[in-house]
């Protein structure tokens, strides 16, 4: 079970920006592609753990609080959660940046 909270949870892994080949037909950020930048984040976090190869084998949740705007900065937050000798769990969060057009 989880809680809210007010700040990221776990070290930023990968920042990018959300451009408009990206958005599903409401004109929001598609979901799947969301998903893809938080499987490169935990990537990067699971490699780093386990100095080689590593693949997703599962994810066991998300939830989608707010849509992702154009131009938003996704920002990728990571945690190891446990680690076995063959497998590794991460919890990833995204937290967005608005930044303002002049």
């Amino acid at each position: 079970m989880s809680t809210a909270h007010n700040v990221p949870q776990g070290d930023l892994v990968l920042r990018t920006l959300a451009m408009p080949a990206d958005t599903n037909a409401n004109g929001d950020i598609f979901g799947g592609w969301l998903m893809s930048q938080m499987d490169i984040g935990g990537a990067i976090l699971a490699k780093e753990i386990a100095h080689g190869r590593v693949v997703t084998v599962r994810v066991e949740g998300m939830t989608f609080l707010r849509p992702v705007a154009v131009g938003d900065v996704v920002c990728c937050y990571a945690r190891c959660v446990q680690k076995g000798t063959t497998s590794v769990s991460i919890n990833i969060e995204v937290w967005v940046k608005k930044v303002a057009s002049d």
